[in-house]
């Protein structure tokens, strides 16, 4: 998938942050090509922590012309992350919106943990706008550690006066075929569907 990544941004002459999205089939071991995202993802942060560099900071130093100051060989995978989106939605209710007053909010923290989020004690959440109201991060040697963390993490975090998805998170990520890695793209549906949550 590296590879095929590499040749297309080559193929295009893209030079700036990006990324390049494929789909996995597990039984043929094959992978197919989805899309090409010529901006930085929402998920950006998984791949900072894994390797450390600040990826928000290299896309300006390229957008303002200054050349990079590493090559590939430079970057180096450590770990495992693993990206929860926090939405101010209830999932028992078909991922109805939920905006309006966060009475109280407290992030997670610790080691390996990161919260990105706009949103503190007292903001209000409009309807007008993208539900997203953080990002949860963590990171582990493992992926064993990785979900242990967020897990945890997800535990700590609390967000009162309105509905958002860190529970449905939790449940996900407990989940025996989470765990194992047994899912497809159908999980989310088929674990709603069968009211599992």
């Amino acid at each position: 998938m590296f590879q095929a990544a590499i040749r297309l941004c080559e193929a295009v002459r893209y030079k700036n942050a990006g990324t390049i999205e494929f789909v996995f089939d597990n039984v043929s071991r094959e992978f197919y090509f989805i899309e090409m995202n010529t901006r930085i993802q929402v998920e950006h942060p998984v791949s900072e922590m894994v390797t450390g560099i600040d990826l928000i900071k290299l896309q300006l130093l390229i957008a303002s012309g200054i050349p990079l100051a590493l090559e590939q060989s430079d970057i180096q995978i450590r770990g495992h992350a693993i990206e929860c989106r926090i939405n101010a939605e209830d999932p028992r209710q078909n991922f109805m919106p939920s905006p309006g007053r966060v009475d109280y909010f407290r992030a997670a923290g610790g080691f390996g943990v990161r919260m990105d989020s706009h949103i503190e004690s007292g903001y209000l959440i409009p309807p007008y706008y993208d539900s997203m109201v953080g990002k949860l991060i963590c990171w582990g040697n493992n992926r064993e550690e990785a979900m242990a963390r967020i897990l945890r993490a997800l535990k700590e975090t609390e967000v009162v006066g309105i509905k958002t998805t860190a529970d449905l998170h939790h449940f996900l990520l407990s989940h025996p075929d989470f765990q194992s890695g047994e899912i497809n793209t159908a999980f989310v549906a088929e674990v709603l569907e069968a009211g599992e949550f």
